[in-house]
């Protein structure tokens, strides 16, 4: 598993390097944890000359793993496993022109030590925000972690189509993703009741009293409020009301009882960094982004609890079947 892993970056560094404009720009890539989006890279069949690595880091802070490819005209790579090695990461970025940083203690170690353009990926909308806001010369760009919010309220719509009020936990001050969300709300004719909190554990205790005026939950991309401590509770307390629970950042939370959740396509990130990493090469920023491609995750189990429709499942995976 391993080795497949590793090749998948590092073909991946081929991939990148090859599309348009930055087909000479040597990349760095840093990330805390496997991925679609590495995987994906695997089945590209061109060959770069890279360098796998292990960063040595200090105690108590998570292992990050990457690769360094450089331009077209280097030898071919040696096999994956025989190139991994520790490494540090000042020394690393000396031959990086531009930085791919998959979740925020990647994405933080590249810009602290780095300062070379830098595009993160995997990181939810209040955490990519933060890290934007602190870009000082060198260029920056993000794909959030997460789906469009907005795209849940639809699904929403499609499953329930009887639905009027949908509560969503949001913190204070407004953050950025909750005007466009009203918005979209108010065209597919709900009533968003924001529930405001500043915890997780706010955040139960403020539900716990809303609950009652609800059609749906949909949960925010705010981890300080919604995590896996806090999903428990809220998931116990809106099936035993049987208010469906929407959204959340990836599957899993789907897995673990939310109804259904829009979410990010990772393997189909490549494509849609391509044209970020460009322009990154030239040093400009590109405006952050959701992810372009994205998928329908449903709970059967939680779907026949609740009574959802056979008919109401079909229409919600019509809206994002793929072409």
């Amino acid at each position: 598993m391993r080795g497949r892993w590793w090749k998948g970056w590092l073909i991946g560094g081929w991939l990148i390097l090859h599309a348009g404009a930055i087909d000479a720009v040597p990349l760095l890539v840093l990330t805390d944890r496997e991925t679609p989006f590495a995987a994906e890279w695997a089945y590209a069949l061109h060959r770069s000359a890279v360098r796998s690595f292990v960063l040595r880091t200090s105690a108590g802070e998570p292992t990050l793993r990457g690769f360094l490819a450089s331009g077209p005209d280097a030898p071919p790579a040696a096999e994956p496993d025989e190139l991994a090695e520790l490494a540090e990461l000042a020394e690393l970025c000396r031959h990086g022109h531009v930085v791919v940083a998959w979740g925020e203690p990647a994405a933080r170690a590249a810009v602290r030590t780095c300062r070379r353009p830098t595009l993160g990926l995997g990181m939810p909308h209040p955490a990519a925000t933060a890290w934007l806001a602190e870009a000082g010369a060198e260029a920056r760009a993000a794909i959030y972690l997460e789906a469009d919010p907005a795209l849940n309220l639809r699904m929403i719509r499609a499953l329930l189509p009887a639905a009027r009020t949908v509560g969503v936990l949001a913190p204070g001050p407004a953050p950025g993703w909750l005007d466009p969300l009203r918005a979209e709300a108010d065209r597919l004719e709900f009533r968003l009741e924001v529930i405001a909190a500043a915890t997780d554990l706010e955040a139960v205790r403020a539900l716990r009293g809303r609950l009652r005026g609800l059609d749906a939950v949909l949960l925010a991309p705010e981890p300080t409020l919604i995590n896996e401590w806090s999903l428990k509770p809220l998931l116990l307390m809106t099936v035993r009301q049987g208010v469906p629970t929407f959204g959340g950042p990836s599957d899993r939370y789907v897995a673990a009882g939310v109804l259904a959740a829009v979410v990010a396509d990772e393997a189909a990130l490549p494509a849609q960094a391509r044209p970020l990493l460009a322009e990154l090469a030239q040093n400009r920023a590109p405006p952050p982004a959701y992810p372009a491609a994205v998928r329908l995750a449903l709970n059967p189990t939680v779907a026949r609890t609740l009574g959802v429709s056979g008919a109401a499942l079909d229409r919600a995976r019509s809206l994002f079947a793929g072409p």
